[in-house]
Formats: structure tokens, C-alpha cells, sequence
């Protein structure tokens, strides 16, 4: 009995000095008290979070000076300063709209026009924005909204079935797409992930990795279509080779299967519950928003306008602030750009497609069955200097809508010179879907390394993917996320 009340007591202490850890409350404007989103909350200059769309943030203190500040800054309000040890738990924060003169940081004899601003960002955006020699912490969360308006596979002819299963089969399929139809599909993967950044080389290490999915209600198009498709290819193995055509165009008269359904073998056996972490892809995405201004309002400003609205406060810095909209049929974007008054590296930038426009079109429904068009294509970006004076980004989130719909033939015939023997299989396959994609990332720690610290890195070759089904506000406990949202939490 007397072990238990200890263990007990041992228990509750243990948990107390956990929850002390975990700096954690929520941003609003002072005037009306809402929430502001994406505030930055730092605890000395390279280490800190990001509030959510709410105003809610959540960081985990370290061993710190009581007299460190925590600072609070956003677009276009006053940053505030509360030291480490006057900070309460679930503290609410009020900031103000901030005022800046522009006389304040002019340095130059004459005031500078936007496009001059730009001109002057390109002509230092290389030494401003790197990534070299530098480890970033970064925590991810995507989520993923897909609605299904037609799903169909209806197979025509299979050599390999009787009449009597191929009806089965389509019977399936027809009750497959009723019920992808009636169930819009949504899903979150959040992950964190430190970033080694070498001049050539980067190298990925996640430390965790969550998919927040409810399998009954969640469909996956791209993996449905592939179950489907080597459910089917598998049984036309074969030494010889096939004649494929798609509606009347053939795509190849001399295709070997035996390789393609080997592909959709390991792919279907694969371990579907880890991360490959030299798998790159994520690095390599946030490196180039890091370095790399890809987007055609930077880098073909003859389709913009351009309007420098004055100078204002930017997460705590002085910055010229800069409207775009197209100026000519090939611009398609509209938004702002925050550029330092000093050394002119971006501190913020945002922009989405101007209303009535898409990113991409393509309408051959009538010749070839296929459509498809962008119609989302928004992005908000923060970064944050270095010790260093180096940008980062502090966080990015881009969201993609997408419309598709396919309607095609796909037909195999084996090269087979016993014409009763030969295998064939046709099918057509009716598609139609929306899909919304929203990224977010938040580097939550930045460090400078040594280039040789590569020779001594080992990481793990997989990281093990948690599957959960509601919201577990315990899974990231002592870890440094974007605060889940109302919408996270009560997902089901």
C-alpha cells in the first residue's frame, strides 16, 4: 500500500514537471480579442513556434535565464517582450497595431520606388538567403480534403474470367464508387523532421511521424486505382509482350507487363507503416523556399504592377511593404511582399491567384476524356535572421486545389501467336475529384554546423509511422508543433 501512495505521488509530481515545461497560451488583438494567427513566439533568436490559425501556441521551455524574453511579434502589430519567469500558463497576449515613420529608415538620399526595392532584393537575395552549413528542426502538418464526384472501373473484356466473375467484379467496382462518392475523404500527416543542410548534400532524420486518419470514412484514389489495376495486371503475366492502346491512340506494341506488375508488387508489399528517410523530398522542398524565389511575380516582374504602400512592422522589423497584381494576360497572382529596410532580404511574403484565374487548364474532355485545372494556389511565408543574418523560413503554408476528371479506354492484347491463347483485357475508367492540399511547416530551431559533420551523421534508414483515428492531445506532448486546431481535435 505504502509503494502505491508513493508511486502515486511520484506520478502526479512527474506529470507537474512535465506540464511546467510547456509555455503555452493564445495571441489576440487587443481591441477586439481575436485570435491572430501566426504570430511568432521566440525564446531567444533561433528557437521558437508559431501560433495557429486560432492565436493558440504551445513551446517547450529550455533551460533558460528567468529574465530571457519571450517575444511576441506579427504583420503589422507592435512585438512585445515578457520575460521567461513573469510568463502564466495559458496567458493571454494582446498586441497592438504597430506605427512606423518612414523617415524613421530611409538610407538612401532619395525615397526608393518598388521596383527599386525588388531590384535591390535580387541583387542580395543569394547572400541573404542560404541554407549551408545549417541544421533546422521542422515540424510539418498536411492535411488533405478529397471529394469524389464519379469513380468508375468498368471492365469490359478480361480473357482470364468467366462472364460470371467479370460481372462480380464490376458489381464491386460499382459499389466501390457509390460508396467513395458518398463519403468526402479528410486526413492530417504531421511530422518533425531535422534538416541537415551541407553545400551539395542534405540529409533527412525524422523524429516522429503521425497520420491522424479514420480509414472507414478516408479514401485514397491513388492507392484504390493501384489495388485495382494489379488486381487485374497480375493476371496477364506472361513471356511474351502486349500491344496497349488508350481509346484509339496505341501507346506501345512491344510492352513487357512482367515488369510493371512486378513495380505494383513491391509497391503493394512494401512497409506502409514507416518513412524511407533518405527519402529527401521534404528537405528538398523546404531548401528551395528557402534559397529560391521561383514564383513569377519575382521573377518576371514585366506581367506585374508593382505599388510600394509605405513601411511598416513585420515580425518586429522595419520593412518596405509592396503590393503586386497582374499587369499583363500571363500574370496570374496577387498579393504583398515584406522586404528589410536595410539589407533587403524577405521577411514575408504572401499570394494567391487573382480571383477568376488558375494556376493550370487543361480541357480535352472532348477529344482525349481528360480535364484538369488548378484552382487553388495560395502561399504565406515568414522568415526569421539568424545570429548569423542569414533568412530561414520560419514558416510556410501553401495550399493546392485541384479539379480532374479522366474518362478513358485502356486495352491489352498479348503478342501471342496461338490467337485463342492470348490474353486481353479492356477497361474503361470514369474519374472525377477535387482535391484541397494545405502544407504547413515551421522551423522551430536553427543551428550552424561544420561541413565535416557529415562524415560522423547516422540516422536511422526508417522511422516508424503512428496511425491514430481521433485526436491525442498527449501524442506531442514536450515537442515543439503548430497548436492543433478546434477542427484537428474534434476529428473523427
Amino acid at each position: 500500500m505504502k509503494f502505491s501512495f508513493t508511486l502515486i505521488i511520484l506520478t502526479l509530481f512527474g506529470n507537474y514537471q512535465l506540464s511546467a515545461q510547456s509555455l503555452q497560451g493564445r495571441v489576440v488583438e487587443a481591441k477586439t480579442q481575436e485570435g491572430i494567427p501566426f504570430v511568432t513566439v521566440q525564446l531567444g533568436t533561433n528557437y521558437g513556434v508559431i501560433s495557429n490559425d486560432e492565436g493558440y501556441f504551445i513551446l517547450q521551455r529550455r533551460a533558460t535565464d528567468e529574465e530571457t524574453p519571450l517575444i511576441f511579434s506579427s504583420m503589422g502589430f507592435e512585438s512585445i517582450e515578457i520575460p521567461l519567469g513573469d510568463f502564466e500558463n495559458n496567458q493571454v497576449i494582446e498586441l497592438s497595431p504597430a506605427t512606423y515613420e518612414l523617415d524613421e529608415v530611409l538610407l538612401f538620399d532619395k525615397a526608393l520606388t518598388a521596383e527599386e526595392v525588388l531590384e535591390k532584393f535580387n541583387a542580395n537575395k543569394k547572400e541573404n538567403h542560404q541554407l549551408e552549413n545549417s541544421k533546422v528542426q521542422v515540424f510539418a502538418r498536411y492535411n488533405d480534403e478529397y471529394k469524389a464526384e464519379t469513380f468508375g472501373i468498368d471492365v469490359k473484356k478480361a480473357s482470364f474470367l468467366s462472364r460470371s466473375e467479370r460481372k462480380e467484379m464490376n458489381k464491386n467496382m460499382e459499389d466501390l464508387g457509390e460508396k467513395i462518392q458518398e463519403n468526402p475523404s479528410k486526413s492530417y500527416r504531421e511530422r518533425l523532421i531535422d534538416i541537415y543542410a551541407f553545400e551539395d548534400t542534405l540529409v533527412n532524420e525524422y523524429q516522429k511521424a503521425l497520420d491522424l486518419i479514420n480509414r472507414e470514412k478516408t479514401f485514397n484514389t491513388d492507392d484504390i486505382q493501384d489495388q485495382v489495376f494489379y488486381e487485374l495486371l497480375k493476371s496477364l503475366k506472361s513471356p511474351n509482350s502486349f500491344k496497349v492502346k488508350t481509346g484509339i491512340i496505341p501507346l506501345d506494341r512491344d510492352l513487357s507487363l512482367n515488369d510493371v506488375i512486378e513495380d505494383m508488387e513491391n509497391e503493394k508489399f512494401k512497409i506502409p507503416d514507416t518513412i524511407f528517410n533518405k527519402n529527401t523530398w521534404t528537405s528538398k522542398g523546404y531548401k528551395r523556399k528557402a534559397t529560391r524565389f521561383e514564383n513569377d511575380f519575382f521573377t518576371s516582374p514585366k506581367y506585374y504592377t508593382y505599388e510600394l504602400v509605405g513601411v511598416t512592422k513585420a515580425y518586429g522589423e522595419p520593412c518596405y511593404h509592396i503590393k503586386f497584381k497582374p499587369d499583363r494576360r500571363k500574370g496570374k497572382y496577387v498579393g504583398d511582399l515584406y522586404i528589410h529596410t536595410q539589407d533587403f532580404g524577405i521577411i514575408s511574403y504572401k499570394y494567391d491567384l487573382e480571383e477568376g484565374k488558375k494556376a493550370m487548364n487543361v480541357n480535352l474532355k472532348f477529344v482525349l476524356g481528360i480535364k484538369a485545372n488548378t484552382f487553388v494556389d495560395s502561399g504565406f511565408l515568414i522568415f526569421s535572421r539568424t545570429d548569423e543574418k542569414a533568412y530561414y523560413p520560419k514558416y510556410i503554408k501553401q495550399t493546392d486545389g485541384s479539379y480532374a476528371y479522366v474518362n478513358r479506354s485502356l486495352s491489352f492484347k498479348e503478342n501471342n501467336q496461338k490467337r485463342k491463347e492470348r490474353k486481353q483485357l479492356k477497361l474503361v475508367f470514369e474519374l472525377e475529384y477535387n482535391l484541397l492540399e494545405t502544407s504547413e511547416y515551421v522551423g522551430v530551431q536553427y543551428e550552424s554546423i561544420t561541413p565535416d559533420l557529415i562524415d560522423s551523421l547516422s540516422t536511422k534508414e526508417y522511422t516508424l509511422i503512428d496511425e491514430v483515428e481521433t485526436y491525442d492531445a498527449n501524442y506531442w506532448k514536450n515537442y515543439n508543433i503548430i497548436e492543433a486546431t478546434e477542427a484537428i481535435k474534434r476529428y473523427e
